[in-house]
């Protein structure tokens, strides 16, 4: 199921466009704290989005479905350029990276699939804290279903046969 979930979640956000048209991320990939451990990390391109799942507590509804609250954190990494001072002649160039986040806020409100109800936004973070990166971050919440337990039944073609 989480593989299928973040499979969808990575095709919807790559048609996220910046506002030229273009997609908008150039790396997509499951959250690891790839930023706290950039000297380790394999080299992305920026802007990258990173998918985190929070723990998920399911509700067993019957029949083997379960269903839980689920929360999705989008780490939207970019490359941090100083120069966003009012007086610096690059601030506008410099403050993109804030525009990012409200191209995937209008693209994920609202998302949905056949396992779960359209994401609502609950919050938004800026992390400063890495040298040469900022973590913006999008929390979702939405319920999901998972009917990966059901018993799948099968209807069989039976012919009968009546002797008289």
């Amino acid at each position: 199921m989480r593989k299928q979930l973040y499979l969808d979640i990575k095709n919807h956000l790559k048609t996220v466009k910046n506002e030229f048209g273009d997609q908008l991320f150039l790396h997509f990939d499951l959250w690891n704290r790839q930023v706290e451990f950039i000297e380790q990390e394999t080299p992305f391109g920026c802007p990258a989005v990173f998918v985190e799942f929070a723990p998920m507590v399911w509700r067993t509804m019957g029949n083997r479905v379960q269903e839980c609250e689920l929360t999705v954190t989008l780490h939207i990494v970019t490359e941090w350029f100083a120069g966003t001072a009012d007086y610096s002649p690059t601030e506008h160039q410099a403050l993109e990276f804030l525009q990012i986040s409200d191209y995937v806020s209008a693209a994920m409100q609202n998302f949905s699939t056949t396992y779960m109800n359209g994401w609502m936004r609950t919050q938004s973070v800026t992390n400063h804290d890495h040298e040469r990166y900022v973590d913006n971050t999008e929390s979702y919440k939405c319920n999901l279903r998972d009917i990966s337990a059901v018993q799948q039944f099968e209807l069989a073609d039976i012919k009968l046969i009546i002797d008289n």
